[in-house]
């Protein structure tokens, strides 16, 4: 209050001023709005406003408080704004979630020889907007595109989810005789090549690095290990940590996460031990794979111990955040604990969110709990009503109980919210490319051979005892066309596809967006002993490395 009235005796009285009493003005009413626009008068009638250091200023402040409209017009004002300036409203505009005024701003800029720099940056904002036509349209608009823009693209693509574009978008980078790759590149790649499951490009990636003469420091070697470890490559990942010359605690925590989410629960929860003996501090992501590893191996008395040890720490950066919750009620439902799992949320100290309760949602599915799936869907319908998966979720609790008429209902409530299945596609790797497939899918150029395929090795397995597991399908049809269903979910159409081009001594890779159903994991088992043939597939929740008809799960999952 005294600092405004201070600035209103200065308006009035037309009190001498200097750009230093100006600036501290500015400084000290950094976060007010109102007295911003007085200082901007100020500014104004004192003469300074040729000079743009205070303008600068002002623009800085107007954008953090989110007054976008008023640094809009104090922008306008300014002489030649230098290319910092541009950036700093453009930033506003990202900031303020305001993006057709920067398109507008961009538009503006289109004459200026910088335009480089705001073009990236209004790319990124696409992408974190979910504008992926509108980013991939402005980038590849963009002349002259340098290095820095390239990595740009490409790092956000790889965090928005969009690593099959980040992988086209390298290969262009890599066709630009101009534009040589850094390390930056690499460590996105490898990033891109772990979503997507892609280890023989991921390979080339980091051979090409070494022979170019890249600097393949420890940040480049984690995400190596990280990308084998996402492929379900345990024992290139094993080689490489062992040969690591330098680690850390980063290096450490992929491990034991990469190695619970493998389901090799065993070896995740000893390293840990070792990790700690050689006396580098886990930290939060460390428990995460401790925790998931107890999950996936149904150690609950010891994943309540290692809660409880984060829990109990002095640490801050050790106090269990809501992903240590989500694996917590994981762990629980996934032992069939169901009751307790919901009693542990509700005596969370924070507000559970989404994940949590999708957690207890599919406990509930696999263990058929129908009265309290019913009571955490209705939760998810006001927490996260466009996410249809939990929906879908709730949908299967009732079609596996034979409800079908509440699975009517579940599904005309999802039409009429407007709330969309996310479709299932599986995809294998083949010659260094990536071959999808969905249920029933057709499109491939292969698909005669691959349904031929399919047909004979369906016909061999039945003999050995396969037994098409109906309840799996979740619609109300006769049995027959079930079966019928089944045999062509997009994981067998993959496994078919790898069966055909692969080299029989190497494992057949195949990634699944979604989780995986027991028809299509009893399928991989027999077909793993029928065909001599390791299988690793990756689903949404884990891998399934099967061999000689065996699961790494041991059929908990």
């Amino acid at each position: 209050i005294v600092e405004s009235r201070r600035i209103t005796q200065m308006l009035a009285k037309q009190t001498p001023l200097t750009k230093q009493m100006l600036s501290k003005l500015l400084q000290t009413s950094s976060s007010k709005p109102k007295q911003l626009k007085k200082i901007h008068a100020l500014v104004l009638t004192s003469g300074f406003s040729i000079k743009n250091s205070l303008l600068t200023q002002l623009l800085e402040n107007l954008t953090l408080v989110g007054d976008m409209c008023y640094a809009r017009k104090v922008f306008d004002e300014m002489h030649k704004p230098r290319v910092f300036l541009w950036n700093t409203l453009f930033k506003g505009y990202v900031k303020n979630k305001l993006p057709f005024e920067s398109v507008i701003l961009y538009k503006k800029m289109r004459d200026l020889d910088t335009l480089g720099i705001v073009a990236t940056e209004l790319v990124m904002m696409y992408m974190k907007f979910g504008e992926l036509r509108s980013a991939q349209f402005l980038f590849e608009s963009m002349q002259g595109k340098d290095l820095v823009a390239w990595n740009a693209f490409i790092a956000v693509c790889v965090q928005t989810g969009n690593s099959a574009l980040a992988l086209e978008c390298y290969n262009k980078m890599c066709a630009d005789d101009a534009v040589l790759f850094d390390s930056f590149t690499v460590v996105s790649m490898l990033s891109a090549c772990g979503q997507l499951g892609s280890l023989e490009i991921g390979k080339e990636v980091y051979d090409r690095a070494r022979r170019e003469g890249i600097d393949c420091n420890i940040i480049v070697e984690n995400a190596r290990l990280d990308m084998y470890l996402k492929c379900g490559s345990t024992e290139d990942a094993r080689v490489l940590f062992a040969e690591m010359e330098q680690r850390n605690v980063v290096s450490w925590s992929t491990m034991i996460v990469g190695y619970a989410m493998n389901g090799d629960s065993e070896e995740a929860l000893a390293l840990f031990n070792m990790m700690q003996k050689e006396g580098i501090r886990p930290n939060y992501v460390t428990f995460l794979g401790v925790l998931s590893a107890c999950s996936h191996a149904g150690r609950v008395d010891e994943g309540k111990r290692y809660f409880g040890i984060m829990a109990r720490s002095s640490d801050k950066s050790l106090e269990p955040r809501k992903e240590h919750y989500a694996c917590m009620v994981d762990l629980l439902g996934r032992s069939g604990l169901v009751e307790e799992a919901y009693e542990f949320i509700k005596s969370m100290p924070l507000e559970p969110d989404a994940g949590i309760w999708g957690a207890l949602l599919g406990a509930c599915a696999v263990h058929r709990e129908i009265k309290l799936g019913q009571k955490v869907a209705d939760v998810l319908v006001e927490t996260a009503p466009d996410i249809g998966a939990y929906q879908v979720l709730l949908s299967n609790i009732y079609a596996a109980a034979g409800k079908w008429d509440c699975v009517d209902k579940v599904r005309s409530k999802m039409r009429k919210l407007g709330t969309k299945k996310v479709a299932a596609y599986s995809s294998v790797e083949f010659e260094g490319k990536l071959h999808y497939f969905n249920r029933g899918d057709k499109s491939h150029p292969q698909t005669k051979a691959i349904y031929e395929k399919l047909e004979e090795v369906l016909k061999k397995i039945r003999s050995m005892g396969y037994v098409p597991q109906t309840g799996s399908v979740f619609h109300d049809v006769e049995t027959e066309e079930k079966e019928c269903s089944l045999s062509h979910h997009s994981e067998k159409l993959a496994i078919a596809f790898g069966l055909i081009n692969g080299r029989g001594e190497d494992p057949l890779r195949v990634m699944k967006n979604l989780r995986t159903c027991d028809d299509c994991h009893v399928f991989a088992k027999f077909v793993s002993r029928l065909t001599s043939r390791d299988i690793i597939m990756r689903d949404k929740n884990r891998f399934h490395h099967f061999r000689n008809g065996v699961c790494s799960c041991r059929e908990f999952w």
